[in-house]
């Protein structure tokens, strides 16, 4: 095959790969497996699974290396070392619900079609675990993709000499990975975490019995139709603007205005494009998902942000973080007299 074949045909087969991964992470296959070996049989009975099905899955997880397989006339199973924490869905480090937020994804990609003739995503049946849990997976993927991050992303805020505060405000903050982080490094500052009820809840077991707990403040509500808490003197906004429009980004940015302290600090982390929007790479196919997801999402350029966050009232707007991954970060200023 030529150069360009094996290129297209390497892509699709991709797709294969991650269909088996998920599924199953959704069916929870894996975490029995992290302890000790098991056939087929005992897991398709605890799993409640077909067992052809539970064979013919774990031969192919086998065959790419996640598992291990023990041939004998009962064949027992079991995740390679290397993977056990990430795919053992009790564990701290667990990645089981990024798994389940991608098998979502991919439902929606798949009618990456119908949606260009639309413009609009379509309406897709929820993953076997039920729309809730769907939810739920996505707060904690944000978690367990979070915790590979955060240490790089607060090192560069310090860096950049924006860890300067003493309230935080972290808006759309799920289960406070970033805000934890950032109160490790000052130890004086107080932090408020406001987000939609589920993922406050997801918020308020992780700080139960921490010493975090007194200093952390759970909000709960939508920061589109509510005016956000006021006080703080530095907002953080994670990975959001790409769900919106320019409009909507600007009344977002408003809201977080009129909450913000005078002299406060905003800043936006997230993927920043160049102006042809096709670099960064995983910028350009990011902007995809957002199509599939949501109604007016998208990635923006630097110009972009800055013009939404001077419309919205904030000045000395930066490119404080430099990245092509969605850990840029662009901070700007309330005036002290607004």
């Amino acid at each position: 095959m030529s150069d360009a074949l094996n290129t297209i045909e390497g892509f699709s087969l991709a797709s294969q790969n991650i269909c088996v991964l998920v599924a199953a992470a959704e069916l929870d296959l894996f975490t029995p497996m992290t302890h000790t070996p098991m056939t087929a049989l005992a897991l398709s009975e605890r799993c409640q699974t077909d067992l052809r099905a539970t064979v013919t899955l774990l031969d192919a997880l086998a065959a790419l290396g996640i598992l291990d397989k023990q041939d004998s006339e009962e064949p027992l199973y079991s995740v390679q070392e290397a993977y056990c924490e990430r795919l053992n869905s009790r564990h701290p480090k667990t990645y089981i619900p990024m798994l389940r937020h991608r098998a979502n994804c991919i439902r929606k990609w798949m009618d990456l079609a119908r949606i260009l003739r639309s413009g609009q995503p379509q309406k897709t049946a929820p993953s076997i675990l039920g729309a809730e849990e769907d939810y739920r997976s996505f707060v904690l993927a944000m978690h367990a993709i979070g915790i590979n991050l955060v240490g790089g992303v607060v090192d560069a805020l310090e860096q950049a000499g924006c860890l300067t505060f003493s309230h935080l405000l972290d808006v759309g903050g799920a289960s406070g990975t970033y805000t934890l982080e950032m109160l490790k490094r000052r130890p004086q500052a107080q932090a408020t975490i406001f987000d939609l009820p589920p993922a406050i809840e997801e918020a308020r077991k992780r700080m139960a019995g921490t010493e975090y707990e007194p200093r952390v403040r759970l909000v709960a509500g939508n920061f589109d139709v509510d005016n956000l808490p006021a006080g703080s003197d530095f907002a953080w906004v994670s990975a959001i603007i790409h769900q919106f429009d320019r409009n909507h980004a600007r009344a977002l940015y408003r809201n977080i205005h009129r909450a913000l302290e005078p002299g406060g600090t905003i800043a936006v982390r997230d993927f920043v494009m160049q102006p042809g929007r096709t670099r960064p790479f995983d910028g350009a196919m990011f902007a995809i998902n957002m199509l599939t997801a949501t109604p007016n999402g998208m990635c923006y350029t630097y110009d972009e942000i800055r013009g939404d966050l001077e419309a919205a009232g904030f000045t000395h707007v930066r490119y404080a973080v430099p990245s092509d991954t969605m850990s840029a970060i662009v901070t700007a200023v309330k005036l002290p007299n607004a």
